[in-house]
């Protein structure tokens, strides 16, 4: 059976002898092995064993002088050689060397050993032999090809113009052929209209290119293309990677499902860069994870099973945040489903919402409608005009995961209340749907309730506040100090709506009832529960309205957000606060930072670098408050970008550290709902059959767009070649 290539074992301890795999496919499996290189874990703590009366273990210094052949076993605590392992079959009676692949070098006390085995004659042999296979100029494959100068100018004028056509498309998110691109029988599409379209405005394109390629090098097919986009996609990895290094970072990760209801899930990281710079990017190795952001499902962040436990049995230092964005939407969702009066006015503005908006005759009606009130109100002076006023207003349903959309609806349906109320008088009246004409008059009847008014003007105040936490939590730059700030600032928001906001709101609610012709309720009368007259409330409608709506929604809010905000409370954000530079690092406290530093055992292992930190930060403390260059800095990130501007993130690298663990913890999974975003507009309904490779791939082009473009041909020429042999090779230089 063929092997998958990307599920190829990583522990050398794991892998199956390369006799096991078939012939045909073997050399193929040794070329995706030297792609990826030897495994040599970075940030592993490496168990020690007795030796010679002393306690000893692999020596990660060992990997420096022998990157390209020396890996690491986590599972044996074993070094293996990856070039014994892939071509030491081909050597017969070659004992010695089958211990770097079998049983593994455990004699930690004699790296002599490794010494002994680099300079051997079979080792020297199987290393010659990895070398060859990569050189596919000197494949046996390729000795009966012989390539002029000519051909290889001709091979890699075709190839870049394939390049330059695939990167196009790449960044426009556009189909490369058909429906499905799979089927490429029709010899249509947007790839060869391109390059007809480079053909017409380059005479060597078109000689090159269209007329003169031999058929088996035109680069046209499919699977071509989707090699060149595979080497696009590992380039831009590649330059990640640079960026990142051996540095650590966290992981933002959530599920959707894409336009063909397949299940997919993306992965962001969030990390540092050279310049102090919070970055977004996709991808990396576990082990050097430091924090941890989903959206709450059980199935990532489950106590037991989950992904986020499953990370932190591996790093015990991947703390995990729950997403901001998502605590606020279960908040507010908490109070819509359990407060009946509140779950009623969602109830009809969600009919309203689907009576009006499932007909683009009723929609267009509403717009002229509200279009003529405006004119008319101009007319009479009532509305101030200018640029940017008076823009056409609609309602359109709000997102079920977003919640501040449903801010915006609200405040629409507020604000042409009464061309809604028009629409619908005149949908009551159309005899020719009798179904939608009984439901047009109830929910006109709805909307005419005192309750729906006061419901209406309470949920615009209240998530008001909300909407622009919801707003904030969206930006990519955000820390995890100005959040806590954000949500400390909303809650006390919502307390002065409590407290001062009812005498407001009953008058806006009156002067909106007196507009529209909406009868309102005595406050002194009993309230009536719309049940039995003779059972009596024993309330009236002051006692209602204040008391059982207006606080107990407001009360729900805020205990809710209090329970679902509780990482503000816990000893990690609280020590994070200390590091925040506003009025001259009044919040730094020299105890909080150092209980944060034992946190992170990683990155301080012994007593010794604990001591070494305390030393840092109390110099670094009296540096930076007589530094005039740190007076207006407002939050972390601009302190950890002005530390590398001026050189201090070298003088005190241990603090610079504690800084970036600050940064790194993510705050909410906006840009993974980005990544949606894009997969939504690359994988649609005319190319719904993509393959989930060639989907990644496209995504990480698409959305990093701006390095896809920093990467030159060559670098893609490189990974391209190295992806599988090809029929004819390029120029080992372009031109």
């Amino acid at each position: 059976m063929r092997v998958d290539l990307s599920s190829l074992p990583v522990d050398p301890a794991e892998r199956p002898g390369m006799e096991c795999y078939h012939v045909n496919q073997i050399d193929e499996i040794r070329r995706a092995y030297l792609q990826k290189g030897p495994f040599q874990p970075q940030n592993y703590k490496f168990p020690q064993h007795a030796f010679g009366g002393k306690q000893r273990r692999f020596n990660i210094s060992w990997f420096d002088g022998n990157k390209y052949w020396l890996e690491y076993s986590i599972k044996e605590n074993a070094a293996f050689c990856l070039c014994c392992y892939l071509f030491i079959s081909d050597i017969p009676n070659q004992g010695g060397s089958d211990h770097f692949v079998k049983s593994g070098f455990k004699d930690w006390n004699r790296k002599s050993g490794l010494d002994d085995h680099k300079v051997g004659t079979p080792h020297n042999i199987v290393v010659q032999k990895c070398q060859n296979l990569m050189n596919q100029r000197q494949s046996i494959t390729f000795a009966f090809e012989k390539q002029t100068t000519l051909q290889e100018k001709e091979y890699r004028t075709r190839l870049n113009a394939s390049i330059d056509c695939v990167r196009f498309l790449l960044r426009q998110g556009l189909a490369f052929r058909g429906h499905d691109e799979k089927d490429d029988s029709d010899n249509k599409g947007n790839f060869l209209e391109l390059l007809q379209w480079l053909a017409d405005r380059c005479d060597v394109v078109d000689r090159v290119v269209l007329k003169n390629a031999p058929k088996n090098t035109q680069l046209k097919c499919s699977d071509i293309q989707k090699d060149i986009v595979q080497a696009c996609s590992d380039a831009v990895m590649n330059v990640t990677m640079e960026d990142l290094g051996k540095d650590f970072f966290a992981i933002l990760v959530e599920e959707s499902h894409d336009v063909s209801c397949k299940e997919q899930l993306a992965l962001v990281l969030r990390f540092v860069n050279k310049k102090g710079e919070v970055v977004e990017k996709w991808n990396l190795s576990p082990t050097s994870i430091r924090g941890q952001d989903y959206d709450g499902a059980s199935n990532m962040s489950g106590a037991f099973n989950g992904l986020k436990t499953l990370i932190m049995n591996e790093t015990k230092s991947a703390y995990f945040i729950h997403c901001f964005a998502h605590q606020l939407q279960l908040a507010l969702v908490f109070v819509a489903k359990n407060h009946t009066k509140v779950n009623d006015f969602f109830d009809a503005v969600s009919r309203l919402l689907n009576i009006i908006g499932s007909s683009y005759k009723r929609r267009d009606n509403l717009r002229k409608k509200q279009a003529d009130k405006v004119m008319e109100a101009l007319v009479e002076d009532e509305l101030e005009s200018g640029t940017g006023l008076n823009q056409e207003v609609g309602i359109k349903r709000p997102s079920d995961t977003r919640w501040g959309s449903h801010f915006s609806s609200l405040l629409n349906i507020k604000n042409i209340y009464s061309s809604i109320c028009e629409v619908l008088e005149h949908l009551g009246k159309d005899n020719s749907d009798r179904d939608r004409q009984a439901e047009a008059i109830h929910i006109l009847r709805l909307l005419k309730s005192f309750d729906f008014v006061f419901c209406l003007h309470l949920m615009v105040d209240i998530l008001g506040v909300t909407y622009h936490l919801n707003t904030t939590l969206q930006r990519k730059d955000q820390d995890i100090i100005n959040v806590m700030n954000q949500v400390r600032s909303s809650k006390k928001a919502i307390q002065e709506i409590r407290d001062l906001g009812w005498e407001p709101l009953l008058g806006n609610v009156t002067l909106f009832c007196d507009k529209h012709d909406v009868r309102i309720v005595d406050m002194e009368d009993e309230y009536y529960d719309g049940f039995s007259r003779r059972r009596g409330s024993h309330v009236n409608n002051l006692h209602h309205y204040h008391v059982d709506v207006f606080k107990a929604v407001i009360d729900m809010q805020l205990q809710d957000l209090n329970h679902r905000f509780n990482e503000a409370n816990t000893k990690l954000l609280l020590c994070i606060d200390c590091l925040c530079p506003r009025e001259s690092f009044k919040a730094f406290d020299l105890d909080k930072l150092m209980e944060m530093a034992t946190v992170y055992q990683e990155e301080f292992r012994t007593e010794y670098d604990l001591q070494i930190l305390e030393v840092e930060l109390k110099n670094y403390i009296k540096d930076v408050r007589e530094d005039e260059r740190f007076n207006q800095l407002k939050n972390i990130g601009e302190l950890a970008k002005k530390m590398v501007e001026v050189q201090k993130h070298i003088i005190y690298p241990k603090v610079y550290i504690l800084l970036k663990l600050a940064l790194i913890l993510p705050v909410a999974t906006a840009s993974v709902e980005r990544a949606f975003s894009a997969m939504k507009l690359v994988k649609t309904d005319v190319r719904n059959k993509m393959s989930d490779q060639f989907l990644s791939d496209s995504l990480v082009s698409y959305i990093e767009k701006n390095v896809l473009g920093s990467i030159s041909n060559d670098t893609i020429v490189k990974l391209y070649q190295a992806i599988r042999p090809r029929r004819v090779l390029d120029l080992p230089q372009c031109n």
